[in-house]
């Protein structure tokens, strides 16, 4: 594989890091659908793409299986950042926007996934081509339709290339005392489009993008309303609280329908018992006070170095992961030196 004994070295522990982050960080996080991601043979995780880089840190976090990103190739520019970042199991992708000569590199990507899907391996993609804080799934790129019919046809559609469909429904793109949920569809198999591929290519490649754009939407708050705008006040304004979060995402669809078709919403909010209620504020208020400087030291370093907001969610959860260690650690022997005084 493209790995090298030393960059697993980081990989893995890197890995590890992310899971544990993602469930201090959060003020929850679930993840459905896991049993939907096959224990082997080679599968795409096809990913919706709403906050940057953190789409990829959960995708990955809560997956026994180690895929390979492709990752608009700007951020390889120098050499360090290319080799840690092919280290971590990522591969460049070219962009129009990046010169045409520059585009004619994705064959070479486009082989390389070829030999990690042959391999049985797994390769992450977000087939909207970018992300965008937005409730809804745009178009998706045909890309993704490319890298899996060119594995599976090689091998006469015996390989069985899986394209599994992720989506990712945050309530904050930039709070960290939010909730946020991970649902994993079931797996498209491609080998069902052989006949379709061998009549007709682009046929073969339009019907799973559309079966995978429809299992995508059904995975996510999608508003697909022209005035998304007035869509989305009406919906923050009338969403109803749920304590689970998969009844959540199915409350917010149904909202985001009845919004769009111009009917009554007609449901209503979860009650906590008070005691509950009680037992949650005190975790809360407990969690606040520990977390309280490393927190403000997150906020300050967004606050400062972070122009775009964009990135916000993906670099406090950045600076999360390298300062909340280092300051605990700190306090740890502190203590320690303390006691032994």
């Amino acid at each position: 594989m493209i790995n090298s004994f030393f960059s697993s070295l980081y990989y893995y522990p890197l890995k590890l890091c992310v899971t544990i982050t993602s469930l201090l960080y959060f003020k929850r996080i679930r993840v459905l659908g896991l049993g939907n991601i096959p224990v082997k043979g080679p599968v795409i995780y096809a990913i919706t793409h709403q906050n940057s880089l953190l789409d990829a840190y959960l995708s990955n976090g809560f997956s026994w299986r180690s895929p390979y990103y492709l990752v608009r190739a700007d951020v390889y520019k120098h050499k360090f950042i290319d080799k840690f970042m092919r280290g971590i199991r990522t591969l460049p992708i070219y962009r129009i926007r990046d010169g045409y000569d520059n585009v004619k590199k994705n064959d070479q990507i486009f082989d390389v996934t070829k030999g990690i899907l042959t391999k049985g391996g797994v390769v992450a993609i977000f087939p909207e081509g970018s992300h965008s804080m937005t409730h809804q799934l745009r178009p998706l790129k045909k890309g993704i339709a490319r890298i899996a019919f060119m594995a599976d046809a090689a091998e006469d559609f015996n390989l069985n290339v899986q394209i599994v469909p992720i989506g990712i429904n945050y309530e904050s793109y930039f709070k960290s005392s939010s909730r946020t949920l991970v649902s994993i569809g079931k797996p498209i198999s491609i080998a069902d489009y052989k006949q379709s591929f061998l009549e007709d290519q682009n046929k073969a490649f339009r019907s799973m993008l559309s079966e995978l754009s429809l299992q995508m939407k059904s995975l996510i708050v999608h508003i697909d309303s022209a005035d998304y705008d007035s869509v989305y006040q009406d919906y923050q304004k009338q969403r109803v609280y749920k304590k689970s979060l998969s009844k959540q995402l199915k409350s917010d669809q149904e909202l985001v329908l009845c919004l769009e078709d111009g009917e009554k919403f007609e449901d209503t909010a979860d009650t906590i018992p008070t005691l509950i209620q009680l037992i949650r504020s005190t975790l809360y208020m407990l969690r606040m006070v520990v977390s309280y400087i490393p927190k403000t030291i997150v906020q300050l370093m967004v606050k400062k170095m972070v122009k775009d907001k964009n990135f916000i969610g993906t670099m406090s959860y950045t600076y999360s992961m390298l300062i909340y260690p280092l300051f605990y650690t700190m306090v740890y022997y502190l203590i320690k030196i303390a006691i032994n005084f």
